[in-house]
């Protein structure tokens, strides 16, 4: 239960959340083009590469996460779909890989991660949202490693690959699954690589699959991120102006519209419901906000702003009040603030904003760069760019070295006869 000290640091978090919400949602967010039990999907099994021994429990398994509208929940993670301009981009990794290494039967494997991958774009009926999906992905591809654990024991290491949205399920996964206790069922231990491509998470400037990466990073976030004891098996590989992975540093209210329109349903038969999933969203993050609020007692005292913390609630997988607390706002509690914020405390509200007015410019200062640098040109081609297995042609493609760095993976994991290459650590070198 609330108590009166705390509730007066609910402050006018409801008013900032309408006025930066308000500010974020005009902002036309260019999204980047973009599973599930291991059982599921049909049984067409002549659909499966004959050098995938995915279910001999090879010695790598390469769980493989498509981008967006390019996997479904009832996908079949065996079968490889045909690849199409449009769709099955990780399949330029998975199958070359596999004929890379024919020649040693049981070495590796791969599965599709089935999962919803939309954006909650729909003509007739709702489809699942951004989020939904993300958190669809992730308890996904926790269930294909958890299930091939228990299958294989330790006779089998995972590779773990990400495209576009899927890299987000993948770097979510990584996230969680490096800070594990030893105990568990899978740990930082049995993944071998976790490799991330056009990730909208990428820390700026992290390395390209052993080249210089952009000074970027991605839409959703670029801060430095914490992948515990999976610290060093973490690859990115980023093209220049690809705006998933290379966006402008200081760009945070197009991130926070992100994180709103990533809570909705666009169903083009049904609008009336994106607007009531806008209210439902911007109703949930002030009640989000609040509860930050109230449980960092010092906030007011802190340089974290109000849009950063609209920032972090709008991501529906951030706990506000962490993990041993569970604190539930009334309606009446809630217009308690807002009557507060507008009242007695509408000083200490300003106060707050004056203080942050120049870190809100600070924050926002790239965000003419979308305009200004040749992404509205380049962002599309170059997300689609990575995929090339052409043996012919003078370029080393960024599939190419991906290939070759789950081949010396697998070769390091658990030996091999045929000649690695000369750095796992290091694809591209």
């Amino acid at each position: 239960m609330l108590r009166p000290c705390p509730e007066l640091l609910m402050k006018g978090v409801i008013i900032a959340t309408a006025t930066l919400l308000a500010s974020a949602m005009p902002v036309v967010a260019v999204a980047a083009p973009d599973t599930g039990s291991v059982g599921s999907g049909s049984a067409d099994t002549n659909r499966v590469d004959p050098n995938n021994y995915a279910t001999q429990c090879p010695d790598v398994l390469i769980v493989a996460v498509s981008g967006a509208t390019d996997s479904t929940e009832d996908r079949n993670p065996l079968a490889d779909e045909e690849r199409q301009l449009w769709s099955n981009w990780v399949g330029n990794v998975t199958v070359p890989t596999g004929a890379r290494n024919a020649g040693e039967p049981g070495k590796v494997g791969w599965m599709y991660v089935p999962y919803p991958s939309t954006y909650g774009v729909g003509l007739l009926e709702p489809v699942p949202t951004y989020q939904d999906s993300m958190a669809a992905g992730v308890a996904s591809t926790n269930r294909i490693l958890d299930e091939n654990k228990k299958k294989c024991g330790d006779a089998t290491d995972y590779v773990l690959v990400g495209y576009s949205v899927g890299a987000e399920v993948v770097e979510r996964v990584a996230r969680e699954l490096g800070h594990r206790d030893s105990t568990a069922l899978v740990t930082a231990d049995d993944i071998a690589g976790v490799a991330l491509i056009g990730d909208p998470y990428r820390p700026a400037g992290t390395p390209s699959l052993g080249d210089t990466g952009p000074a970027g990073g991605g839409f959703m976030a670029s801060e430095p991120a914490d992948y515990g004891a999976l610290d060093g098996k973490i690859t990115y590989a980023c093209r220049p102006y690809d705006i998933a992975c290379d966006a402008p540093q200081d760009i945070a209210v197009l991130e926070l519209a992100l994180g709103v329109l990533g809570q909705m349903h666009f169903t083009v038969l049904n609008p009336g419901q994106t607007f009531s999933d806008f209210a439902t969203a911007v109703s949930g993050m002030a009640a989000r906000s609040i509860v930050h609020i109230i449980t960092h007692e010092d906030w007011f005292g802190s340089e974290e702003s109000f849009l950063d913390v609209l920032r972090k609630v709008a991501d529906l997988s951030y706990d506000p009040d962490g993990p041993d607390r569970d604190i539930q706002l009334t309606d009446e509690q809630v217009v308690e603030a807002l009557n507060w914020a507008t009242g007695p405390g509408a000083d200490v509200v300003q106060a707050k904003l004056a203080d942050e007015g120049a870190g809100f410019l600070e924050d926002n200062k790239d965000i003419f760069d979308l305009v200004v640098k040749p992404y509205i040109f380049l962002a599309f081609i170059q997300h689609l760019l990575y995929w090339n297995n052409n043996p012919n042609d003078p370029w080393y493609w960024e599939s190419e070295k991906l290939v070759d760095w789950i081949t010396d993976l697998a070769h390091a994991e658990k030996g091999s006869d045929t000649a690695a290459q000369p750095d796992a650590a290091t694809p591209g070198s």
